[in-house]
């Protein structure tokens, strides 16, 4: 996928460029948490924020295909996974990835032919180009190149169907234009909704043209025409185009992604060619349009070992889903398949979603700290620890629920400052906390919105059981601040209170007063009583960082540990960190600021990065937020528990690290 696919996403992905600049540093020798399932398994992703599948294909003899993935917020790499094996509910399950040499990374397609040769289609401006797999290379090489017609201007994405004479149609991904809101959403002049709260600019729609090529080699483009009913087929994206077979006279049909998860569904009765049916939205089995469970999924026929029938692999932000079709159809001849379960991969590491925000709690009583996470995708993830808090080894991820279903905190239409195109993410950033003194672990988060909400337990040591939100209130409002934060509370004193970044951009804190109200107790200061200023500027620019209160030099005083964006700026836009102190092209960076004031009167020092003891900077990678805790986990602590954007966790031991500068 290209820029120019998402343009309302440049401010973000500018942040990528930038970053682009500074790269990650941890301690020598640092790994990922891996994950302590039998064989390693885990949930199969690459360290990149987003996912795109281009298709799947028989490269090493196994009894099913070998797929490639390439992604982009990171790494703009094409890898390929060996089949290794089938899960019981299905899922397939594949060896660690490797390299592939290719000079496309995006808007492409890879297919196999009749005769077991691997072809890719590839959109490179106004051409489209065709690349033949060296099995013995791992490597696409270029063989030709043919224009693009007038007619297919820009086109996204794309699918290919091998027709019996040679030739091949194609389907490419169209935009039917659109402005969305004018000016920056790192402005204070922007202003993605109206008077009347109504997403302004135009709703932008994604359509499909057809073309017919002669042959692999041979062009030009054939029978150019437009072949879905309208220009109005999906909102934003279709992310990616994908051929399936379906049965009997569902052979030739195609499925899309799209932005906001829905997976379209175009029958296509034609032997050869294009004669697409209205859409209709893939099925679960409950008859109810399946939802992907994160923004952008694209898409992927994987044939079952049985039928050759395509059961299908999305992925979008996050890791990558498998959904066996059930073959049937609803009445209105929607294909129903099963909900989605992770794709598995071998030896993997622990997976915590994007842009993850850990909490560190023994969450199920048997005295061992386990991990609790949120991410982007608005989930709450518990990693059960099955070793020790000094040595331990985590279980992959299960979502924790609250009131008998999945935490998922998403923006919904109106729910993110950047707009409506950021409906499906959450950003939900957990901490654990007993906040009602009844000695079980409660959540209260921040998220996308700017609330704070709190998610009581009712059940018991070993068996959680939470209420579902509930919204934490100062003088009869809702608790509200800059949007992305993570809340820290702890007690001052005897007294309970959450701190937060307030809507004057500061650091401020709130007296518990019960289990859903709070009081104001002020701003939280520095040692020479100026205010905590977070924010390197306004809009989108805001809010984003993690705060989190932990005793780090032992001295009995709670200190705040801060995880940070690129964009962050603490205790001030002009001296702050990580910008534009450690660098206005740097990428997100754990903070310490110790309380050298006391127990129950914190003031606090000005912020300071973690080092490695050879005084390089700890900064796990990306340029949005960086989740970073204290915590006793892993033996002689305080430790550091870290995680890059890409969804990886490290556990740092202090003895690796140093909080001043080496002379």
């Amino acid at each position: 996928m290209t820029l120019n696919q998402f343009p309302a996403l440049l401010p973000l992905m500018l942040v990528f460029s930038l970053a682009a600049h500074a790269a990650p540093h941890l301690p020598p020798g640092a790994k990922a948490l891996p994950s302590a399932a039998p064989r390693g398994l885990g949930p199969l992703a690459l360290v990149n924020l987003n996912h795109i599948v281009f298709g799947s294909a028989y490269v090493f003899g196994g009894q099913q295909p070998d797929l490639f993935v390439a992604g982009y917020g990171g790494p703009k790499v094409v890898h390929l996974f060996k089949w290794v094996d089938t899960a019981e509910n299905g899922a397939p399950i594949f060896a660690q990835p490797v390299q592939v040499e290719s000079q496309f990374t995006d808007a492409g397609t890879v297919f196999q032919a009749k005769d077991g040769g691997i072809h890719g289609f590839w959109i490179a401006n106004d051409q489209l180009v065709h690349t033949v797999f060296d099995r013995d290379a791992l490597s696409f090489r270029e063989t030709g190149r043919i224009p693009l017609v007038k007619a297919i201007r820009s086109p996204s994405s794309l699918a290919a169907l091998a027709n019996g004479d040679g030739s091949y149609d194609l389907a490419f991904e169209m935009s039917n234009g659109g402005k969305g809101p004018e000016g920056h959403p790192w402005t204070e002049e922007w202003r993605p909704y109206n008077s009347s709260g109504i997403a302004m600019g135009e709703l932008r729609y994604r359509y499909l043209f057809g073309a017919r090529l002669p042959a692999l080699l041979r062009g030009p483009l054939e029978q150019v025409r437009q072949i879905t009913p309208t220009r109005r087929e999906v909102f934003f994206s279709m992310c990616q185009i994908a051929g399936v077979n379906l049965g009997p006279g569902h052979e030739r049909d195609l499925v899309t992604g799209s932005r906001q998860g829905n997976l379209v569904f175009y029958r296509n009765p034609a032997s050869t060619g294009w004669n697409l049916e209205p859409r209709r939205l893939i099925a679960g089995e409950d008859g109810n349009a399946l939802r992907h469970p994160t923004i952008n999924p694209s898409v992927c026929a994987y044939p079952n070992a049985r039928n050759g029938i395509s059961d299908l692999i999305a992925c979008g932000e996050g890791a990558l889903y498998f959904y066996r079709f059930t073959g049937r159809f609803t009445a209105a001849g929607a294909p129903i398949y099963q909900d989605p379960v992770p794709v598995l991969q071998e030896q993997a590491d622990l997976y915590a979603g994007t842009l993850p925000v850990p909490t560190v709690v023994d969450w199920n009583g048997d005295g061992a700290l386990d991990i609790l996470a949120g991410n982007s995708e608005g989930f709450i993830l518990f990693f059960e620890n099955i070793g020790t808090s000094d040595q331990p080894r985590f279980l992959p991820s299960t979502r924790v629920q609250a009131g008998g279903r999945d935490i998922q905190v998403q923006a919904g239409y109106a729910g993110s400052l950047q707009g409506l195109q950021e409906a499906r993410w959450g950003y939900l950033s957990p901490n654990v906390v007993d906040w009602n003194g009844d000695r079980l672990p409660d959540i209260i988060t921040g998220d996308i919105t700017g609330n704070f909400m709190i998610y009581l337990n009712r059940g018991s040591p070993k068996k959680p059981r939470l209420e579902p939100a509930h919204p934490l209130y100062c003088d009869g409002i809702d608790l509200h601040g800059m949007w992305r934060v993570r809340p820290a509370v702890g007690k001052f004193g005897r007294r309970m209170t959450i701190a937060i970044v307030d809507g004057d951009d500061h650091f401020h804190h709130y007296w518990r007063i019960d289990d859903y109200n709070v009081e104001d107790a002020g701003k939280l200061l520095l040692a020479d009583g100026k205010t905590i200023g977070a924010s390197g500027g306004p809009g989108g620019q805001s809010g984003r960082c993690k705060l989190d209160f932990f005793d780090w030099n032992q001295d009995g005083n709670l200190d705040l540990i801060i995880g940070t964006a690129r964009v962050n700026s603490i205790p001030d836009r002009e001296t702050g960190s990580p910008m534009p102190a450690i660098g206005k092209k740097t990428i997100g960076t754990p903070l310490l600021m110790l309380n050298i004031g006391t127990v129950a009167v914190p003031k606090f020092a000005r912020p300071v990065p973690f080092r490695t003891q050879a005084g390089e900077i700890i900064q796990p990678g990306g340029a949005h937020e960086t989740g970073a805790v204290a915590t006793m986990l892993g033996g002689n602590g305080p430790n550091l528990l870290i995680c890059n954007e890409a969804g990886r966790m490290f556990l740092l031991p202090k003895a690796e690290l140093q909080t001043e500068k080496s002379n």
